[in-house]
């Protein structure tokens, strides 16, 4: 499993329920290239929970984008209130799934 270091959260008003997006250079660290994303999206803060299925959002979008700051997470309201209002949060990717892991 491929995983960022932990990421600042940003609220972006103008996203879907179901999209994020990254810098590029945190989408290398997931072994990510290409500008979009479709992924299953799970989030909390147990990776065993993860590996077992927990905690599953459904599927979403994942952008690359370059006018994201590295460093930075940038995420809907409804994902923002996934991950309990908390300032970071790390991804972590397993071929098609995604864990937005938070403290």
């Amino acid at each position: 499993m491929e995983h960022t270091d932990p990421l600042e959260i940003i609220v972006e008003k103008g996203f879907t329920e179901m999209e994020m997006a990254i810098h590029p250079n945190d989408g290398q660290d997931l072994d990510l290239y290409t500008r979009e994303h479709s992924l299953i999206f799970y989030a909390g803060q147990s990776l065993d929970k993860f590996k077992s299925g927990e905690g599953q959002l459904g599927e979403g979008e994942l952008h690359l984008l370059n006018e994201c700051r590295h460093g930075t997470l940038m995420v809907s309201d409804y994902l923002c209130g996934k991950l309990n209002f908390c300032d970071k949060a790390m991804l972590i990717r397993d071929n098609n799934r995604i864990f937005m892991a938070y403290k």
